[in-house]
């Protein structure tokens, strides 16, 4: 065991499986940045809630993603944040200037039709970034292989 620790063949062949299993898709991926979405377009919406429904669920929303990334780690092993730079770094800027945008569009309406609306958008444009992010990154990863 002590000698695989220092032989530096070994040490590569671990961080190359690791790095493959990051490449492939895994199972329930799809689902992650559904919920996500579903998660974003609730708390997007409900900034247009009369109080203390807004704030509510807010909070929860807040609570929720720790648990929801913890789960994601337990699940698969690994969790990478939206916020690594590089190529996917437009990405997550994006998807952060839907999400403002909805946001005070959300806040600012006058009829809780525009803040379900605004909440819709935002549902949408998380899920669709995530599955964006995700296939950028693995790119990422692939031509850095190679390389």
């Amino acid at each position: 065991m002590e000698s695989e620790r220092n032989d530096p063949h070994a040490s590569l062949a671990r961080l190359d499986a690791v790095a493959t299993t990051y490449t492939d898709a895994p199972r329930g991926e799809g689902w992650y940045h559904l919920a996500l979405g579903l998660g974003a377009g609730a708390f997007i919406a409900s900034q247009g809630f009369p109080q203390p429904w807004a704030l509510i669920v807010a909070v929860g929303f807040v609570v929720l993603i720790p648990l929801f990334i913890a789960w994601w780690r337990r699940t698969h092993g690994w969790w990478v944040s939206g916020y690594t730079g590089g190529a996917t770094l437009w990405v997550t800027g994006v998807m952060l200037v839907a999400l403002v945008s909805t946001a005070l569009w959300s806040y600012l309406a006058s009829d809780i039709r525009i803040s379900i609306a605004a909440g819709a958008i935002a549902c949408i444009a998380v899920t669709a970034s995530g599955f964006v992010w995700m296939r950028v990154w693995r790119r990422r990863l692939e031509t850095q292989g190679t390389a």
